[in-house]
């Protein structure tokens, strides 16, 4: 769990600030979940945000929805085992109870796109959007208050909201998509959900080499592959060549097996590539890259000999080595 507070603050009259908005909290938590329980038992059970820092923010759930949490994961195991059928009897279920229990709805969206249901799963992820954003209080501030993914309540949405991010994206509504998207980043600026990636990828599509580049520059130190090459290439698009230069070898020095595959004539996916994971730095991860990304490194020739070029002086011998 991360902290929700930063132990580098050195200014007093902002921990107090914060340690009082933290009791605050606590106590209007309380206050909110016994509200809910009232709620619920008339049947209109809703979600609401509570402020817990600063421009920081996690959702809250009433009573009912620590009940059901057993019936939850017991759906949640069911689909990892296969059993779609099951899974989705318990997730309804679940529903039925609690009809905004996002994590059930979320994955009773798997299991519909798993079936191939792919419009009813988006419906599915839609109804979860207007969901959360309904409990977004007036005060929220978007662009500033931050949902971050470590309050585990704030999970469900963030994972439904990128549900149906993808959706979209899959649908070929890049511009909606990249909307989402660009919301993720901004409500939980950690990214522990991995959506910078794909972020790139449609920025790209849509021909913003300028924005892809400043996604990547809010994550210098990352080491995923759509991150570290696609600064490379923005640069190289936005024609600030000695940058570009630099930037292509570091990302050839950390994931050399990227530029590898990008230069291949035929491709295949490793055998030794898993359903559920990818190895960072592995053949797999630079196999996905070149599935999702290679097409933009393809249709500039320029850009494709310029990483030949730059992938031969990286495997040349230094002088003094044998």
């Amino acid at each position: 769990m991360e902290q929700p507070f930063s132990l580098k603050m050195i200014d007093a009259n902002l921990v107090l600030e914060e340690e009082a908005v933290k009791i605050k909290s606590i106590a209007k938590r309380a206050q909110l979940q016994i509200r809910h329980s009232v709620i619920g038992q008339r049947g209109e059970v809703m979600l609401e945000l509570s402020r817990v820092a600063p421009h920081e923010w996690e959702f809250v759930y009433p009573a009912i929805y620590d009940d059901l949490m057993n019936g939850f994961h017991k759906g949640c195991e069911t689909y990892e085992e296969g059993n779609l059928d099951e899974a989705e009897r318990i997730l309804r279920a679940v529903l039925a109870q609690m009809p905004d229990h996002l994590d059930a709805i979320h994955h009773l969206a798997l299991v519909l796109s798993e079936r191939g249901l792919l419009a009813e799963a988006r419906d599915l992820w839609e109804q979860t959007s207007r969901i959360g954003h309904k409990a977004f209080p007036q005060d929220f501030e978007l662009g500033r208050d931050r949902l971050q993914w470590g309050w585990l309540q704030n999970r469900p949405f963030l994972r439904c909201l990128h549900g149906l991010a993808l959706a979209r994206y899959q649908d070929g509504e890049i511009g909606e998509a990249l909307r989402l998207f660009q919301e993720l980043l901004t409500l939980n600026p950690n990214d522990n959900q991995g959506v910078r990636a794909i972020a790139v990828q449609a920025l790209f599509k849509l021909g913003r080499f300028e924005d892809s580049l400043e996604i990547t520059k809010q994550y210098p130190d990352d080491v995923m592959p759509e991150t570290l090459y696609g600064r490379a290439l923005a640069l190289f698009k936005l024609g600030q060549r000695q940058q570009a230069n630099v930037a292509l070898r570091e990302a050839i020095e950390y994931i050399p097996l990227v530029a590898k595959e990008l230069l291949k004539v035929e491709h295949r996916l490793p055998n030794t590539a898993l359903a559920d994971a990818v190895t960072v730095g592995g053949a797999d991860e630079a196999y996905y890259y070149w599935e999702h990304c290679g097409q933009f490194w393809q249709e500039d020739t320029e850009a494709l000999e310029w990483l030949r070029k730059a992938v031969r002086q990286a495997t040349k011998p230094r002088r003094g080595t044998c």
